[in-house]
């Protein structure tokens, strides 16, 4: 007991994933994870000490045809995924995965830009670290989502997708703030407010 509490806070120091509640063997960090991984279960979602497995939504949304299926599963990964500015493990692990999906579909709204934006800015909030051995991955994900945003340029463009489009665009190339600002401009009251001021 003695050794595995050191293990622990050792773990904890080093940013490691024993204290996010999927075991730890002296911090060993997770690549992406396959969607038939048993670890997905112990990852935790937008609802902090609450574990969601995300991977049944994912190979819900892979086998999903229409509008209406995909965005209802999307109601639940939003649900699910980030909750009041709170994003956990299972949110990062599932950005390659929402990528990869919308980009094999050849599916493009303002779902899969819009939620993984706000995962990406989250993540540089109050929320846990990326796991190291996820960054190429998930940094892959973060740019080959502003290539989708560039390929929204032939749709017709409400506002939410305009948003989330420039959102994702100013995230692939690094520019967090920006990015944060511009998501924030999703009301016509909003964009009268900000104009008004200056």
């Amino acid at each position: 007991y003695a050794f595995l509490a050191f293990a622990a806070l050792l773990c904890q120091q080093r940013g490691g994933q024993f204290c996010h509640g999927i075991g730890c063997n002296i911090c060993p960090e997770l690549p992406a994870l396959d969607l038939d991984d048993t670890k997905w279960e112990g990852l935790e979602g937008g609802y902090k000490g609450t574990k969601y497995n995300a991977s049944g939504a994912l190979k819900k949304l892979e086998l999903a045809n229409g509008k209406v299926e995909i965005s209802f599963i999307y109601k639940e990964l939003w649900d699910e995924l980030h909750h009041q500015g709170d994003i956990g493990l299972a949110s990062y692990y599932a950005v390659p995965h929402l990528v990869r999906i919308a980009q094999e579909k050849k599916y493009l709204d303002y779902n899969v830009l819009g939620l993984v934006s706000v995962i990406e800015i989250q993540r540089h909030k109050d929320n846990p670290p990326l796991p190291k051995a996820l960054y190429p991955a998930y940094n892959d994900a973060i740019t080959n989502l502003g290539k989708l945003a560039v390929l929204a340029i032939n749709q017709p463009w409400n506002l939410d997708l305009a948003s989330s489009a420039l959102t994702a665009i100013a995230l692939a190339k690094g520019q967090i703030k920006l990015a944060n600002a511009i998501q924030n401009m999703d009301s016509e009251g909003v964009i009268d407010e900000f104009l008004e001021s200056y």
